[in-house]
Formats: structure tokens, sequence, C-alpha cells
């Protein structure tokens, strides 16, 4: 059975299949790593004629190939809006209203985060309105924006929903400099934080840039505590309108997460080497930990899921389930990401609460991949240890940091960096 289906300029051909029920995540998988069948449908994502292709379960009707197109051009880098000059004076002090969007301000929010960040924003979907509004309306998205008193947008931050754990990512911020020093983006995640609340996450994370401190500050004053680095996971050419220009490396983040609810103590298992910053990770956290055991994994065959970023050049791997070929098709992945996809940042996640993850994070130290920290609630059911693998090394100096602890994690994962490097 064939299906197609077009909304707010997403086309969709869905290609229904009755057979027998298959592992979904596993084909998930075999959609961007070997062994599959299908190359013309790779090359079709690597050549921008599919924006993106997924499998879904159908239960007792089988699965469902998803291909899907975006229609929409029509971008907000092709109109007449400009990026606004650092030198541009100060909107009059007012009172802002700080509130969830609304559908018919899609196209604002693309206009503002081109004119604060033009072509660089790493988000491709953020400079078509009609995307904009498409997530807001599935749900994928939830904006807050800030709207001065003339209604214009002065503001915009939003939870993002892409992990499969009880959080969300807090994102897309974006500040009109000509009305910036006026607490805007605090007063937005306050917000944000209500909402949270109201949909019972266990918590909301932040990736706070690193070429400056004031998101950084921002996160910190909301509570945030520092649960690992990016490092390197956007471009070098990301512009930051008026703070930041030229950059001399990639765009490094500290993770700063927020509990929602109270955490629980629980049970990790974790490599002997990173038991003493894992240890001071969660008590920056202030949640209790246990260490446990370290023990083969039974399970023969893993499941895992992977999300490139063309723009960004950056791919993450989550490990859902962890297999005795965890490791094997990780390294194959990445050796696919990197060679054909460009990719120049690669983030690993596995599940925290696995006996078996210190000896596939030892294995994948011998390939490259080093400690960056961790993430609470990343998965359903466990936290996850994060690894990366960086194609280029990145120097400390250029990484500007709020907080000592951050200071602390940043040279920790930068070492490791060198010691995973110098192993090979």
């Amino acid at each position: 059975i064939i299906k197609v289906n077009e909304s707010n300029g997403k086309f969709e051909l869905i290609i229904c299949d009755d057979g027998v029920p298959q592992d979904i995540k596993k084909l998930e998988a075999d959609l961007i790593q070997g062994p599959i069948d299908l190359p013309s449908l790779r090359n079709a994502i690597h050549t921008r004629i599919l924006d993106e292709m997924h499998w879904s379960a159908l239960g007792p009707n089988g699965k469902a190939l998803h291909l899907i197109r975006w229609l929409n051009d029509k971008s907000v880098r092709d109109s007449d809006s400009t990026p606004i000059s650092k030198d541009e004076p100060l909107a009059p002090e007012q009172e802002y209203d700080v509130r969830r969007s609304r559908p018919d301000e899609a196209l604002q929010i693309s206009q503002l985060i081109y004119r604060i960040y033009g072509n660089t924003y790493f988000n491709e979907d953020l400079y078509y309105p009609e995307r904009v509004a498409t997530q807001h309306a599935n749900g994928k998205v939830l904006s807050i924006v800030a709207a001065d008193k003339e209604g214009y947008l002065a503001g915009h931050c939003a939870l993002e929903f892409n992990d499969a754990g009880p959080v969300a990512e807090v994102g897309q911020a974006a500040v009109d400099p000509r009305h910036r020093g006026r607490g805007l983006l605090n007063q937005m995640k306050d917000a944000l934080d209500k909402e949270a609340q109201q949909m019972g996450l266990a918590g909301w994370y932040a990736d706070s840039v690193t070429v400056h401190i004031y998101t950084q500050k921002s996160n910190a004053h909301h509570g945030g505590h520092i649960c690992g680095v990016g490092l390197g996971v956007s471009p070098k050419n990301e512009s930051f309108g008026g703070i930041a220009e030229e950059l001399s490396q990639r765009v490094s983040c500290v993770i700063y997460f927020h509990w929602v609810t109270e955490p629980a103590e629980r049970q990790v298992f974790v490599t002997q080497r990173h038991q003493q910053i894992v240890s001071e990770i969660y008590e920056n956290l202030g949640c209790p930990v246990q260490f446990g055991t370290a023990a083969p994994t039974s399970e023969a065959h893993g499941t895992l899921s992977i999300k490139v970023n063309p723009r960004a050049h950056f791919a993450a791997i989550h490990v859902t389930t962890l297999g005795q070929d965890t490791v094997q098709s990780i390294r194959r992945a990445a050796r696919e990401l990197v060679e054909l996809s460009h990719v120049e940042a690669l983030l690993v996640e596995l599940p925290l609460e696995n006996p078996g993850t210190p000896e596939a994070c030892e294995a994948l130290e011998q390939h490259g991949f080093g400690f960056t920290g961790i993430g609470p609630h990343f998965m359903t059911g466990s936290d996850v240890i994060k690894l990366e693998y960086l194609v280029e090394p990145l120097e400390k100096e250029p990484i500007k940091l709020f907080e000592p602890f951050a200071d602390r994690l940043v040279d920790y994962a930068l070492n490791e960096q060198k010691r995973v490097r110098e192993s090979m």
C-alpha cells in the first residue's frame, strides 16, 4: 500500500508493508549504516533529493517506510530581511509580552533568527516559516516569544522534543540586539520552565555556547547544573550577531541540566577511569548515585539510532540497546559518517544502566572517542554517558567559560581527546 500526504509544505510518501513485523530501531539504523540494499536511498539523502526517511511500526499491519521532502523553498534568506547591525540603537524601554508563540508568528520567528545569525544558524528548518509552523502544530517544538509593544518579536526560545527520555532541550534562543540587556532570555526561560512542569517532564537541558558566557550565566541563574560539554558541535562559520563574528575553531557548548522533578538515586555502570569525574558531575547535579559492577552484555545484537545535521557537519549516535555488536556497528557508522557525510564531530551516547557500558566505552576509546559528560534521563529509564570523536582537535583558549566546574569539565574532556588520539 502506498500513501501520499502533504501538509504545510511537507510531502510524505509512505510505503506500507504488511509483512512480518521487524525490529524498527534496527531498520532505522540500517538506513544510515549497513548492511542495507538501498544505496540509492542513502544517496538521495546525501544529494538532498529527500530531506528525511524513517521507518514506523504498524503493529499487526507490519511496518512502513516514510520518504519525506519539504516542498516549501521559500526561505527568509531570500527575502529583503538583512542581519541586524551591531551599531543600531537600543529600542525604547518598555514592557514585553512573554508568552507562547501564535500560529501566525512563524514568519517573524524565521526573520528573527536570520536577522541575528545571518545565513549561519545550524538548524536549517528555522529559515523556513512553513517548517516552523509544522513543528509547532505537531508538537515537536513549543516556542515562547517576547513581543514588544508593537507586536514585534524581540525574543524567542523553545522547548525541542528530540530525545526518547522524559526531557526536552531548550534551544533556538534569540534576542534582538536592540532589546538586549532587559532580561528577556531569563523571562522566556521562566515561561518554558512552567510549561515543562505542566507537562510532567523530569527536566530540560540547554547547550550554552562558549563563544561568550551570556547563555551560561542565564542557565546558572535558572538553577541549571553542568553535566557535560559538547566539543565542536557547531561549525566555526556560525555568527552570533553583535557578539562574535569570526571564530578560530568549531563551536563548543556547556550542557546545563535543569531538574523539574526531584532526582532519585540511581545505579550506573562506569569504567574505573571515569568514576571520579562522573561522581563530581552527579554531585554537581545534586543527584545521589551508586556505581555498579561492570559485566559483559548478554545481548547479541544492539540497537541504535543516528541523527545527522549536514549543515553543522555533526552527527549523534544514540545506543538504545547495548549488544555485543554495538561497538562494531558504531565504528562502521562513524567511518561512513566521516568519509561520506563529511561529519566533523560525532557524539555517541551509551546507556549508563547497562553493566556492559564500561566495556563498550573502553573499546570506543581505543578508536578515538573521548568522554565528554553524562545526560540525565536522556533515554527512557536511563541516563547516558557521552563520548565524542573529533576530526580536528580543539584548543582551550577560544572556549569562554562562566563557572569553575565548566572549566574543570572542559579540561578533562580536552585531555581525554588528547589521550585517546595518542592511543590510536
